[in-house]
């Protein structure tokens, strides 16, 4: 095979990659962006309170200033989008939270 062929089908690949992949109706609402770094952060926080291994590295590295930053970026987040959310959603931001703290104060 050419590379003249190779980039022929390498540009056929890639336009039926892009017909395949499906649009949206809506952009993504940022309170749902909001939402989705809460939970990322919430895993950071477990990891660096050495509680489950960190996703990056599958190795466990407790790190008390990492956990403390993570927690408090979710109470931020999830202050500033609060108003926002169902009762269920906030009952479950609220019940992370509280597992993070008293986890945290266990770790400290």
């Amino acid at each position: 095979m050419t590379n003249e062929n190779k980039s022929k089908e390498d540009q056929g690949f890639e336009e039926k990659e892009a017909d395949d992949q499906e649009l949206l109706e809506e952009p993504i609402r940022v309170k749902d962006l909001i939402l989705m770094t809460i939970l990322s952060l919430e895993s950071k926080a477990w990891a660096y309170l050495d509680l489950v291994a960190h996703p990056e590295t599958q190795k466990h590295k407790k790190d008390i200033n990492e956990a403390r930053l993570a927690i408090d970026s979710i109470d931020v987040l999830y202050k500033m989008i609060e108003e926002q959310l169902a009762v269920e959603e906030r009952k479950d931001i609220q019940l992370r939270l509280t597992n993070l703290r008293l986890n945290f104060v266990r770790k400290e």
